[in-house]
């Protein structure tokens, strides 16, 4: 370690991770949140099959219940996170939107900046062409 510090270079393992997009980010986190809110929608959808089944007429049991109540308190809290985790990714994605405005912006900028090179030369040389041409008077 003593000769990387002399030597002025710097550990590939200490070298900054390049920070991922926000639009990726947010891809990632959309996929992940897909999956969550089908298994919580999986999961209600049991839960409301064996609240559904002691309506019916089968002899309601206080474990069937207490299982289906705590089933739905379970996906209760798994839509809570999901709408947390949605949240960061509008944040993400405006953040994205800002980035992309401020690229535009920027080479709208370089454009105009270089708009109109070369015209001069471009004058110049069918002012040349036009002396050149004998007249046809």
């Amino acid at each position: 370690m003593a000769a990387l510090r002399h030597s002025g270079k710097v550990p590939f393992s200490m070298i900054p991770a390049r920070p991922r997009k926000a639009v990726s980010v947010a891809h990632e986190k959309t996929v992940v949140l897909r999956d969550d809110v089908r298994q919580a929608e999986a999961s209600l959808h049991e839960a409301n099959d064996a609240l559904a089944d002691t309506v019916v007429g089968s002899i309601v049991t206080k474990e069937t219940v207490e299982a289906a109540l705590v089933q739905n308190l379970q996906v209760e809290g798994q839509l809570h996170d999901a709408v947390k985790e949605l949240e960061v990714v509008s944040d993400l994605l405006k953040v994205a939107e800002a980035e992309k405005a401020a690229h535009e912006q920027e080479d709208a900028r370089r454009a105009g900046r270089h708009s109109g090179e070369g015209a001069e030369s471009v004058l110049e040389h069918m002012k040349a062409l036009a002396e050149r041409k004998p007249s046809s008077d």
